[in-house]
Order: C-alpha cells, then sequence, then structure tokens
C-alpha cells in the first residue's frame, strides 16, 4: 500500500485487492473482471458504497474540503521544537562545527473510527410497500435515505462540540483538533474534554495547543465563563497572522464558519466597522480558487457556498456550532464560532471508503427482516496545530 495514491487505494479497496477489503465483505474472488459480480450482491454491495463516497466528497458540507490519504500506518511523527541556535552558526576558516543538536520530534497516534449508518426492512414493510398506498421501492427509498444520512452525520460529528465528551468511536472534531489547554479552564469543559489522539492536553500549554481567540474570561479558575465580543475584521487578522507566523501559507488556508457568522461578516464589510476595507474581499478579478477539487468564484463572493476574505476562500456549512460551551452572550444572543484551518496539515486518513453492507438471508438473521448498513472507516488527521486557529466567544449583532 506504500506509494499508493488516494485514487488507486480507493481502487484497489472496491476491487478487493486490498487486505482491508475482504474484512469489510469486499472479495476479489466474487467480483467478475466485466465490472459485473459473480453475485449481484456483490457487485450492487460495491456499487452502492462507491456511490456514496463519491457524495461524501462532492456533495458534503465539511468531509469534501479535506484531501484523502490511505490508511497506510496509525502514527506520524511531528517537530515539536527545531534545533537550537548554537547548533546553526557561521564557523571561521578551518573552524570546528558548533555543538551538534537534533530537533524534538513526537509520536502521534489515531485510531481507525469505523461510522456506520444501518436500517432495517421487514418482511411485512416490504409487502405493503408495494400495496396501492404504499411506498412503492421502499429498499430504494431507504438506502437512499441512509445514504445521505451517512454524510450528513459525518459532517456533523467533525464539528461537535468539544465539550460534548472525547470523540471516543467518532471522528474528531474540528473544534478539539482546533482547541488549547486554555480551554479547560471555561466552565462545562471537563478533565481530558481537549485530550486529541493520544496526546493529554490537561498537562499544561505545549506544542500541541492550536491558536485560540477567545473572549475574556471571568470567575474562578477552572470554572470561568467567556465574555462575548462583536466580530471584528481585526480579530481574523490576528488568526491569519498567527496562522502565517507558524508556518503557513495562504494558499493552503481556508475559513470555515456558520451562515449566521457569513451573514455577519457581510454586514461587517459593508457597513459596519470594517465598511472601507472591502479592497480585502479580493475585489481584484482574481482566478478561481478551490480546495481539493471544490470550485469557487472569482472575485468577491460572499455568498452562501464561498467568498473571499484577505484572499482566503470562506465555507459556509449549516453544521457550525451556534456557539461553543462557556460562551456568556451579553445584551444579544450568541453567534457561532469561526475556524481558520491549514489545510496543508489537516486530512482524513481513509481505512475503508464507504461499504454497503447487507445480511438478506433470513435464515442467518433469523428474523423476518433484512439488515443493511453504509460505513466508511477513518479520522481526521492534524499533523501541526500551531498553524490552525478558531475565534470564539462572538455575539450576534453587536
Amino acid at each position: 500500500m506504500a506509494g499508493m495514491s488516494f485514487e488507486e487505494y480507493v481502487n484497489a479497496y472496491y476491487r478487493g485487492g486490498l487486505d482491508i477489503s475482504a474484512r469489510y465483505g469486499i472479495r476479489k474472488d466474487e467480483l467478475r473482471t466485466d465490472g459485473a459480480g459473480t453475485s449481484d450482491a456483490a457487485y450492487f454491495n460495491t456499487m452502492y458504497g462507491a456511490s456514496v463516497f463519491n457524495q461524501l466528497n462532492t456533495k458534503s458540507d465539511v468531509f469534501k474540503l479535506f484531501r484523502k490519504e490511505g490508511w497506510t500506518q496509525s502514527g506520524w511523527r511531528v517537530l515539536t521544537a527545531r534545533t537550537v541556535s548554537g547548533s546553526n552558526t557561521g564557523v571561521a576558516e578551518g573552524g570546528a562545527f558548533g555543538a551538534s543538536d537534533v530537533p524534538d520530534l513526537a509520536l502521534v497516534e489515531a485510531d481507525i473510527k469505523e461510522i456506520v449508518s444501518p436500517y432495517t426492512v421487514t418482511t411485512k414493510a416490504a409487502i405493503l410497500a408495494e400495496a396501492d398506498d404504499g411506498v412503492k421501492g421502499l429498499a430504494t427509498f431507504l438506502r437512499a435515505q441512509a445514504a445521505e444520512a451517512h454524510s450528513f452525520y459525518i459532517d456533523k460529528m467533525m464539528l461537535a462540540q468539544p465539550a460534548a465528551g472525547v470523540a471516543g468511536d467518532n471522528m474528531e472534531s474540528l473544534y478539539r483538533i482546533v482547541g488549547n489547554n486554555g480551554q479547560l479552564d471555561l466552565n462545562g469543559y471537563d478533565a481530558n474534554e481537549m485530550d486529541v489522539y493520544n496526546l493529554d492536553r490537561d498537562a499544561g500549554t505545549s506544542w500541541a495547543d492550536a491558536y485560540v481567540n477567545n473572549g475574556a474570561f471571568t470567575g474562578s479558575a477552572g470554572s470561568r465563563n467567556e465574555t462575548e465580543r462583536a466580530l471584528t475584521l481585526d480579530l481574523l487578522d490576528a488568526t491569519i497572522q498567527n496562522a502565517i507566523e507558524n508556518g503557513a501559507q495562504y494558499s493552503d488556508l481556508i475559513f470555515l464558519m456558520g451562515h449566521q457568522q457569513l451573514t455577519e461578516l457581510k454586514q461587517l464589510i459593508t457597513k459596519g466597522s470594517g465598511a472601507g476595507a472591502t479592497w480585502r474581499m479580493a475585489l481584484e478579478a482574481q482566478a478561481p480558487k478551490g480546495t481539493n477539487g471544490v470550485a469557487s468564484e472569482p472575485g468577491m463572493n460572499l455568498d452562501g457556498r464561498m467568498g473571499y476574505y484577505d484572499s482566503i476562500p470562506i465555507y459556509a456549512t449549516q453544521h457550525m456550532a451556534d456557539a461553543l460551551t462557556s460562551s456568556s452572550g451579553g445584551s444579544t444572543a450568541s453567534m457561532g464560532p469561526i475556524l481558520l484551518l491549514d489545510m496543508k496539515e489537516l486530512y482524513i486518513k481513509v481505512a475503508a471508503p464507504t461499504t454497503f453492507l447487507a445480511q438478506e438471508d433470513l435464515a442467518n438473521v433469523q428474523a423476518l427482516k433484512r439488515n443493511y448498513a453504509f460505513m466508511t472507516a477513518g479520522e481526521v488527521i492534524c499533523t501541526k496545530f500551531k498553524s490552525q486557529g478558531l475565534i470564539r466567544g462572538l455575539e450576534l449583532g453587536a
């Protein structure tokens, strides 16, 4: 598997050419070379799964934004500190080298997360569905609904509230990935709730902390609340500056926000405290730009699909939280957070592309029903936290 492109990995998986394929019921000896299955079930199970994986990569709000890589290993090394300055110095003619040093490295490991969307068709329901007043093609209808739900809930778990507990068997939340030790001081966050992968953020600030631009904290240590503030261009600029200073390139950055935040930003740019700064919205004839195949519009385009701020693409999704835990609004309602993501350092590692599972033999099921499910296995991976940014503690209409 080493050296495979992701396209090669996916094709090999669906053709039963990977060891992991058989573990999810895709076997090479059950697939004919002409594209049809030795059994109809083998062919259609592969086809349905591939169709939903394509949907995930083209029609989802969040999952589609990330590049994908095959799951060839579970761990990766990250640079936690550069070599000391004393080992990188000029040397006089004929002089000795400076002190030898090596950069500090840490091993980060992630587990495969298996996301399953099951559904069942009973024999009675299938019979009644064909009646005059029934839902014709019940199995097809339920399969389509399960496929849509599979895509919807993977997006949703990728933006789950970090204070809802650790990810567990779900894919990791971007809010936790783009989090830090400081958030544990907030009311509503318990120990370990900002831990990510095998990394313990409870011990103190570290290289594993992302940049979080939050409102002022009030209250006692360990149970503080966050005072919300208005969205300003200064907040966006500070977050961009942090990303750039930590090695990110403008071409790798994207903003991810809710439609509520997008509307607020539109109003800020056109008539709020940011009025007069519209030049920063890429008014020039900017070439179409995209992220991992997701196309954008040229120029200033702040619609709900995609726009720009300071040449950085903006994506909007329905899955952004209205407000993160411990935000405390003033006279106006809370507004959801804004993420600035360094996409060079974020990707989804896929162990098993979406697979359709079917258990249709009533004798084996030992019940008058047929069981089905869509399953995708993988995890969201971050190889550098410092260049990721989160703006939280925002007030709507302030």
